[in-house]
């Protein structure tokens, strides 16, 4: 099976390094044409545990040079699924499965708006990467991470199994779980939390895990957070989630969110998609949710803040 990867930036990437291990053919596609041409020239380099691997992978800008895939990955960012699905309209055929893993609630949806007649598989995985520059990532996690995903208003079929065992060829732990939302929500948990602050205090998720006022605003947060999701039948209790924020900071310490690469480098950030979720979904369900609010109003704000800064240059 031909496998497409759509947004080959730090998590693509990754995903990418790990599906080319297993011998599976695969294509990354991106539209920032320097990390493509890096790759086409040199292929990816992934620096992992203090070395650099150097993984042959097929690069291009081109979605009319792929033709049809059996598989096609996201990994762009929530603001950019709507295009990525039009743009990649090429590579889709009436068989092709198409996957999300991307952050937050709602990609799903975008690309079923694009491509309604296709089968759409949703999920989350844990692992984290970081860009290091055109055609280099750094694989920032410790262990094998988790990922989860389910079709979309159905059960999986062989081509999701085959997925599946791929990833866990390529040392990657990976399930197919018909409870995708409890996952995806918790999930959210650890983007509302670790993202946004890392954002705005522009530090690692290590560094958010030491003191009492971090913890204040987690608490906060996963409090309002399972408030809403109970409201709409998603059992994560807060001890429970605050228990996996936990695991996933200690397995993540040295992590750098791309909420907080996205702020400095002044690009728009995935908060419509995490806290703006939880505002919406709480304003629906008439549960307050004011520590959300305060968050994604800082972090909108900032957003501001960095995008003048880069347009005057500094």
């Amino acid at each position: 099976m031909k496998i497409a990867i759509i947004g080959a930036g730090a998590m693509g990437s990754l995903f990418a390094w790990q599906l080319v291990k297993t011998g599976a053919e695969v294509v990354a596609l991106d539209q920032w044409a320097e990390h493509v041409q890096a790759m086409q020239r040199d292929g990816l380099i992934v620096e992992c545990a203090g070395h650099d691997l150097h993984v042959p992978l097929t690069a291009t800008n081109s979605p009319k040079e792929i033709g049809t895939c059996d598989i096609i990955l996201f990994f762009v960012k929530y603001g950019q699924t709507t295009d990525a699905a039009q743009w990649i309209a090429p590579l889709v055929g009436p068989e092709t499965l198409l996957v999300t893993l991307q952050n937050g609630v709602g990609n799903a949806d975008r690309i079923a708006e694009v491509h309604p007649d296709n089968a759409i598989a949703y999920g989350l995985t844990t692992l984290t990467s970081e860009m290091l520059g055109p055609g280099r990532i750094e694989a920032s996690f410790a262990g094998k991470g988790e990922t989860y995903f389910w079709r979309r208003g159905g059960q999986p079929d062989s081509r999701e199994e085959y997925l599946k065992d791929l990833l866990n060829a390529g040392d990657y732990a990976a399930e197919l779980d018909p409870d995708i939302d409890l996952r995806i929500w918790k999930k959210l948990v650890i983007n509302c939390c670790f993202n946004t602050i890392c954002g705005l205090l522009d530090c690692t998720v290590g560094e958010t895990m030491h003191d009492p006022e971090t913890a204040r605003i987690f608490d906060a947060l996963i409090a309002e957070l399972s408030a809403v999701a109970a409201a709409k039948g998603i059992g994560i209790t807060p001890a429970a989630a605050r228990s996996y924020l936990e695991e996933v900071g200690r397995d993540a310490a040295s992590h750098v969110p791309s909420m907080a690469i996205d702020l400095r480098a002044g690009r728009q950030t995935e908060i419509e998609c995490l806290n703006g979720a939880i505002l919406r979904e709480g304003a629906r369900l008439a549960i307050p949710t004011p520590t959300h609010a305060l968050i994604y109003n800082l972090i909108r704000a900032r957003e501001q803040i960095s995008s003048r800064r880069q347009a005057m240059g500094g």
